[in-house]
């Protein structure tokens, strides 16, 4: 596949350890063809970008988020197709859909709408994301690649991570972002999915997802139906929810948008 367009920033300062970067999805805009199925809305930065925040990153409508640390050189690749996939040298690897209805994105960060640089796309819609991090003597080194997808979206799903999927302590907070993970998976792909299934696209184990669950359906994320407590093989239904606003325990920042 081709190379089409490269963007690298080797000084960015990410603004409450988050890396960002939007595209466009205009506000109250659903899904039709391909995304039918989807509730869009719920893919809005607002209506995720406040919430806990994941090990390495994630995608809805116009935006990505990654966790990051303050300083970071980050490089952003568009090409035609999926590019081979080298993780060789990489500590975290993974990869995410991402809607746009423009065919530029832009590095930016949390706090105003100024892009530090943008990047052309193959074309507008439907991408596939792969996001690649690794730890350098100060900071953070970020590889993104954009290319365009057809059909439903393929969920999130990693291929390495060097966190522990479930951080240490006491509590549910710990849950926090392996939650934020499943709750990707739900939002790109709701209805039928399994504990073992949830567990091997994010690198935890189905214990591990069912405590996740649990996170999420207390803050009103989420909806499961079927036994969570039940074999990890057997089928539950993930129905995601308009989150409250300032769930208690949950931060509650607001991200701006887009357009």
């Amino acid at each position: 596949m081709t190379l089409l367009a490269r963007y690298e920033d080797g000084d960015y300062r990410a603004e409450f350890d988050r890396l960002v970067i939007r595209g466009f999805w205009p506000a109250g805009v659903g899904g039709t063809g391909e995304l039918r199925h989807l509730n869009v809305p719920l893919l809005a930065e607002h209506s995720f970008g406040g919430r806990a925040k994941g090990d390495v990153a994630a995608a809805g409508a116009g935006w990505l988020l990654g966790t990051a640390a303050p300083h970071a050189h980050v490089v952003l690749e568009a090409h035609d197709g999926p590019p081979p996939h080298d993780a060789a040298g990489w500590s975290d690897a993974m990869e995410t859909p991402f809607l746009t209805s423009r065919a530029e994105i832009g590095l930016t960060h949390a706090i105003g709408d100024d892009f530090a640089g943008g990047l052309k796309l193959a074309r507008p819609g439907l991408q596939r994301v792969r996001v690649l991090r690794r730890r350098i003597s100060d900071g953070h080194r970020w590889l993104l690649q954009f290319w365009p997808v057809a059909g439903p979206p393929e969920v999130p799903r990693f291929a390495s991570r060097v966190c522990p999927a479930v951080g240490e302590g006491r509590g549910d907070k710990r849950y926090g972002p392996l939650a934020m993970d499943v709750l990707s998976v739900a939002l790109w792909s709701p209805g039928r999915h399994t504990r073992a299934g949830l567990a091997g696209r994010l690198l935890a184990t189905p214990e591990q997802i069912r405590e996740a669950l649990r996170y999420l359906t207390r803050r009103g994320l989420l909806r499961v139906g079927g036994a969570v407590d039940g074999d990890p093989t057997s089928t539950i239904a993930l129905v995601p929810l308009r989150p409250r606003p300032h769930d208690a325990g949950v931060p509650a920042v607001r991200w701006p948008t887009a357009g």
